[in-house]
């Protein structure tokens, strides 16, 4: 899953923290090094919002991150050698650190570092004037003043992409996966493509079932559908035998993996294992195409022990149930 960052740019060098020597062309690249915050997570294809402290400049996919090896000029206090510095444009002296020492020049303190360049010339785009810096930031995920690579969500930022980005905006969609956990911030409020595909993941995310407790049944049956033999991964989902609301069991021996539809029709009750034989049998009414070839083969449970009997008796109860309610 690709991310996407703001990187704040400054025409001609920027500094921070001491740091001096980051040149940028805002449209094309923009330079940093090992130790900026989140340096390692910027990745090739990563949305990036450029930005000055007053503007935001465009948007733009990184096409090629190059790693360096360089140096650079580390600035302290020459008081007590705090990088947290900065020089004052009107008073004098003409530096200040955090701790209120004031003096005319710096210490200089070279340091080795590692360089990157992220490269996006080619996908830069400009974006509708009405995303101000302001709106940018209320889209960050950890707000922080002290970090120039911050990470957002890209759908609080679509409606200003303007129709020059929808390439941009469609890979971005096209490479979201299903999350491991259903952790993203609320957005039901949103009207985006990508809010959109979120809801339709963290559905997935639901009917897969928790990840440790899928984990937990991949390690003990392999990722294959118990009932089908279906091998696809992204089919295959964590079933309940006894309803998690009412048991709150996420043992393996309350789970089964099941291709989705016949996770669906299970949780309806419309296939049954037979505790006793652990073979399955399904609801005359899923007697059609593509379903009879389940009635009556065996429950794969490999070299184990297979599922809970008693929670595959229940819910063999609730197979029993639907059939008496048939017409």
């Amino acid at each position: 899953m690709n991310r996407v960052w703001s990187f704040l740019t400054i025409d001609g060098a920027r500094q921070y923290g001491g740091n001096t020597g980051y040149d940028d062309d805002p449209e094309a690249v923009y330079r940093y090094d090992s130790d900026v915050a989140n340096h390692l997570q910027v990745q090739v294809g990563d949305v990036v919002f450029v930005r000055s402290r007053s503007n935001v400049l465009g948007v733009a996919e990184i096409e090629s991150v190059h790693v360096g090896e360089g140096q650079k000029d580390r600035l302290r206090c020459p008081h007590c050698r705090a990088t947290n510095i900065k020089q004052r444009q009107t008073k004098t002296p003409p530096w200040a650190c955090k701790s209120g020492h004031y003096f005319d020049e710096p210490l200089n303190e070279p340091v080795a570092v590692k360089t990157y360049e992220a490269r996006y010339a080619s996908s830069f785009r400009p974006v509708s004037p009405e995303l101000t810096v302001s709106r940018l930031n209320e889209a960050v995920l950890r707000p922080s003043d002290q970090m120039s690579i911050k990470e957002m969500d890209l759908a609080r930022l679509e409606a200003f992409l303007g129709g020059n980005a929808d390439g941009l905006l469609k890979r971005y969609v096209g490479r979201m996966s299903v999350p491991d956990e259903t952790t993203f911030a609320r957005d039901d409020d949103l009207k985006s493509i990508i809010a959109a595909r979120r809801r339709v993941l963290r559905e997935i995310s639901l009917r897969r079932g928790q990840k440790q407790f899928r984990d937990r049944l991949i390690r003990r049956y392999g990722l294959r559908c118990q009932i089908s033999g279906f091998d696809f991964a992204a089919a295959i989902e964590a079933a309940h035998i006894r309803p998690y609301a009412s048991s709150e069991d996420n043992g393996a021996g309350n789970g089964l993996l099941l291709r989705s539809d016949l996770h669906i029709l299970f949780d309806l009750g419309f296939v049954g294992i037979n505790p006793a034989t652990l073979r399955i049998a399904l609801n005359p009414a899923c007697m059609c195409s593509g379903y009879r070839e389940f009635d009556g083969v065996l429950l794969f449970v490999g070299e184990t022990t297979g599922p809970d009997p008693s929670a595959l008796a229940q819910h063999w109860e609730l197979f029993q149930s639907c059939l008496l309610s048939l017409p």
